[in-house]
């Protein structure tokens, strides 16, 4: 249930809440109807980490119950229930993300977030009180069909009964996101080392290196599988055949595993060769490239001034709207602190209807990392404040984000200097490709964990390594575990992939005609809550990469690079 929470607030960089799969027609985009949203000018530092008036919120509950059952009290009641709607709060969540050795923060963002699971249970039988009364019309016509469909698919996804399994996800992810947060060492020559203090061209070094990692897939592989038992045993309790299938309602896909699998297996054999054509012709490049990012500054407040002069050139001005606002109210967090979380997202500060962009990646900070995060910011930034059940698409989001990256390749002479920009374009494009390989990989493996709940921590181990070698040509036996997605929001890493297909897409079509691309662009950003991912694609001009042969127009595309 942690996932179902917390997927809608969170898009992680390198989530949504379900909706429910209907045939209805293509939607107007979202953020088309009622653009128009009020962003409070309230510094983040300034925003008050108050903690909801629980038992005010239990009451008000209970008060609305016993109203569904009086007489004309049609205007009390729904009042009361938009105000219940309202109690939603991220801040702990992000100070704890900027510190976590707070343990006021800990305490408070484990407390609301078992709230929360409790309060998503209440909201569900007030909701099945109130569409059950005397109400009902007056209801429908205040909420609409599509909240009452979400209503229908969200009260299967959650129960009393998890509850206690629903604490147990959270205490063992706070575990988790602590442990990630911490130095992981051995000993070198009479010295205690981390990773960063280690040369891995030596034969020492890369021994080094191994003992650490075993240290931490140990630690972290035992939390992540006390976490599969638990959440196979939330599935079952809830009627579901498995977890993957529960996994993927939660994060309210449109597509199931088996188009999933079907979709990489399309990557595998078409996608991969092309990808290994493309890295031969430019070896030098990419390694040129490579080095310059290791050898950056990592000065990502540099990046800001540079991708709003690239905004206003020639993309909407909501955009550059949405990057002032962010800067104005200091609306994000690129320190490296030891304590800090390592992971890139943006989230929403329902409040204050402000989105919060926080990065913290030794191995990306670079430009790429800002521009891809503001892609989420500026489709947070359109966004209507949402409320207990709205929701939000991982792939269409990840689209916002991606293809961002891309579009900003005529800039990267400013971004990363005259002498490195064709380089890094080449770069830009290997790393798309990259996501897609990945994405599909660590999907395939998640579908495989949970189909074998029995493997042992060893077993699981040789299983990434050896599913990610066939995507990748590359071995990671311990370091998946340092994939915080697979721990805070299963499934989530197909996303990357069907959405990098997108983001690739657009990149081909700026390649032929560019303003066409930037108006495709700017489709599908405004997509913001409560649509389906397919819907999206075909009301942005997009292909569907179940269906279609956008992965082969891809493979052909890449070849010629």
């Amino acid at each position: 249930m942690l996932a179902l929470l917390a997927a809608f607030s969170l898009l992680l960089s390198g989530c949504g809440a379900p909706s429910a799969p209907t045939d209805s027609a293509t939607p107007t985009p979202p953020s088309l109807e009622a653009n128009s949203v009020e962003h409070q000018q309230v510094a983040f530092a300034d925003m008050a980490c108050v903690r909801p008036d629980l038992e005010a919120l239990d009451q008000k509950i209970a008060d609305c119950q016993a109203m569904a059952a009086e007489e004309g009290k049609e205007s009390e009641l729904l009042a009361m229930y938009d105000e219940i709607l309202d109690a939603m709060d991220t801040l702990a969540t992000i100070h704890y993300n900027l510190d976590t050795t707070d343990t006021y923060y800990e305490e408070e963002m484990t407390m609301l977030d078992n709230y929360y699971t409790r309060l998503d249970n209440k909201m569900n039988e007030l909701t099945e009180t109130i569409l059950a009364s005397g109400y009902q019309d007056v209801a429908k016509a205040a909420w609409g069909d599509a909240f009452i469909e979400r209503y229908e698919f969200n009260s299967k996804l959650n129960s009393p009964e998890i509850e206690a399994l629903s604490e147990q996800e959270n205490d063992l992810v706070t575990q988790y996101t602590k442990l990630l947060a911490s130095d992981y060492t051995t000993e070198l020559n009479g010295q205690t080392v981390t990773v960063e203090d280690l040369d891995l061209n030596t034969d020492e070094g890369i021994q080094a290196y191994t003992e650490i990692y075993e240290k931490k897939n140990a630690e972290l592989g035992g939390i992540y599988l006390q976490l599969r038992d638990l959440r196979i045993q939330i599935a079952l309790t809830l009627g579901y055949d498995s977890y993957t299938d529960y996994a993927y309602d939660v994060l309210g896909r449109d597509y199931t595993p088996e188009d999933a699998r079907n979709f990489s297996e399309k990557v595998r054999t078409e996608l991969l060769p092309a990808f290994g054509q493309m890295i031969n012709a430019n070896y030098n490049e990419l390694v040129s490239a490579l080095t310059s990012m290791q050898s950056g500054d990592g000065d990502l407040e540099a990046v800001l001034p540079i991708l709003k002069t690239s905004l206003q050139k020639e993309f909407p001005s909501k955009m550059s709207e949405a990057l002032d606002y962010m800067q104005n109210n200091k609306l994000y967090d690129f320190s490296n602190e030891p304590s800090k979380m390592h992971a890139g997202y943006t989230t929403y500060i329902n409040d204050y209807s402000a989105p919060f962009m926080f990065i913290n990646s030794n191995d990306y900070r670079n430009a790429d990392t800002v521009i891809h995060e503001f892609g989420h910011y500026y489709n947070f930034y359109l966004m209507p404040t949402i409320s207990w059940n709205d929701s939000n698409n991982l792939d269409a989001a990840e689209i916002h984000s991606q293809a961002l990256e891309l579009l900003m390749q005529p800039y990267y002479d400013q971004f990363f200097g005259a002498d490195q920009a064709e380089g890094q374009k080449i770069y830009s494009i290997y790393n798309m490709l990259s996501s897609i390989l990945q994405g599909c990989a660590e999907d395939e493996f998640q579908q495989a964990v949970f189909a074998n709940p029995d493997l042992t921590l060893e077993e699981v181990n040789q299983l990434h390594s050896d599913i990610f070698y066939s995507y990748t040509g590359n071995e990671l036996y311990y370091e998946w575990v340092e994939i915080h997605h697979h721990f805070e929001t299963p499934f989530y890493y197909i996303s990357y992939a069907t959405s990098a297909i997108s983001a690739l897409e657009i990149w081909a079509q700026s390649v032929d005609d560019r303003a066409k691309a930037l108006s495709t662009y700017n489709q599908i950003t405004q997509y913001t809550v409560n649509f389906k991912y397919r819907d999206a694609l075909v009301g942005s001009g997009l292909k569907d990469p179940f269906t279609s042969d956008c992965v082969s127009e891809i493979a052909e595309k890449v070849k010629g690079l």
